[in-house]
């Protein structure tokens, strides 16, 4: 009995060592720095914008003209439609100041407008398919397999010619003919089953980038390859694609997916990254906001306040748990 009793007691001290030696981020002599703060607050966002808690909208690059109210958020913006949708399967297309309405079974969390009519579709349970508001009516379903938890930043679907890619919840990529309205192809990111939704899908040259939380693939007629690490972001700029990974380190890797630099910041967990006017962002959720050049070789590190909640970049400022950070005013030595 007393054996038992000494055996549990030192897997509990094991236990509850590891919780107490989690390791944080400790930069040497970080810049004290101020944000302007406001009340308003991320409430929801995905990969391609924020819904604040005022009813505006931010992107990458600007802020709409929106004011979201009833439980709306936005999805996506493209050729001057705006997706918008609630948690019950409401989903309104705005172009033009005409509001277009249609009513799934589940919540949209993805979608596309492809021309004048034709709402291509992501639903919470994986459904994904092609509806047109012309005919007031779904023209093509289709059931992928139910996944029980997704990272919140969900890639929308891209056309490429007559093709529209559908980024899916299991990791998948579905290709969709917009002339048959057949899946011509089906292509695998990663098959983990915890949070393995397509978080970033972007075309690079002649290769289709995408990625999930624990891979990132270059697809192309030369085949495919892959860059395989736990993921906290992926950023595009010009060319260049920049990797954040759950271990602190960023990449810069080409097309290929070949590692041009690296650099570690031990212990860094990041919240969110951008790449702006040929700088590298990324604030870990201490606070800390890294400020690099694109290959690495010199940094600066500003102190902010811990972050909580959501956080977004948009048109060269940082935004979360209603602070507001200018990237213009921040640089690197």
């Amino acid at each position: 009995m007393y054996s038992k009793i000494l055996l549990l007691s030192f897997i509990a001290l094991l236990f509850l060592s590891g919780c107490g030696s989690k390791q944080y981020y400790t930069p040497e002599n970080p810049i004290a720095s101020s944000s302007f703060t406001s009340s308003d607050e991320i409430i929801s966002f995905s990969r391609d914008g924020a819904t604040m808690s005022s009813g505006k909208v931010l992107t990458s690059t600007e802020e709409l003209k929106l004011n979201l109210k009833d439980g709306y958020s936005f999805i996506n913006k493209r050729v001057g439609s705006i997706i918008v949708a609630d948690r019950e399967g409401n989903c309104r297309v705005i172009r033009d100041g005409k509001t277009r309405e249609a009513k799934f079974a589940k919540a949209l969390i993805a979608g596309t407008m492809v021309g004048d009519d034709a709402l291509v579709y992501i639903l919470k349970d994986n459904n994904f398919g092609v509806y047109d508001f012309s005919k007031k009516s779904i023209i093509y379903n289709n059931k992928a397999e139910k996944v029980f938890s997704i990272d919140t930043r969900v890639a929308n679907p891209i056309q490429i010619d007559n093709l529209v890619i559908i980024p899916l919840l299991n990791g998948k990529l579905s290709i969709l003919d917009l002339k048959t309205l057949k899946i011509s192809k089906e292509i695998f990111v990663s098959t983990e089953s915890f949070l393995n939704n397509i978080i970033f899908l972007k075309r690079l040259k002649n290769s289709l980038i995408s990625a999930t939380p624990h891979k990132v693939i270059a697809y192309s007629n030369k085949g495919k390859r892959e860059f395989e690490r736990e993921i906290s972001e992926v950023i595009l700029d010009n060319n260049e694609l920049f990797v954040f990974s759950k271990d602190g380190r960023i990449f810069r890797l080409d097309e290929s997916l070949t590692i041009q630099d690296e650099k570690k910041f031990k212990f860094a967990h990041f919240s969110v990254a951008t790449v702006y006017k040929d700088r590298v962002y990324a604030l870990d959720k201490q606070g800390y906001l890294i400020v690099s050049n694109k290959n690495f070789t010199k940094h600066s590190v500003y102190e902010f306040p811990e972050v909580e909640g959501y956080s977004f970049v948009s048109n060269g400022k940082l935004y979360y748990d209603g602070n507001r950070i200018d990237l213009d005013t921040l640089g690197y030595n």
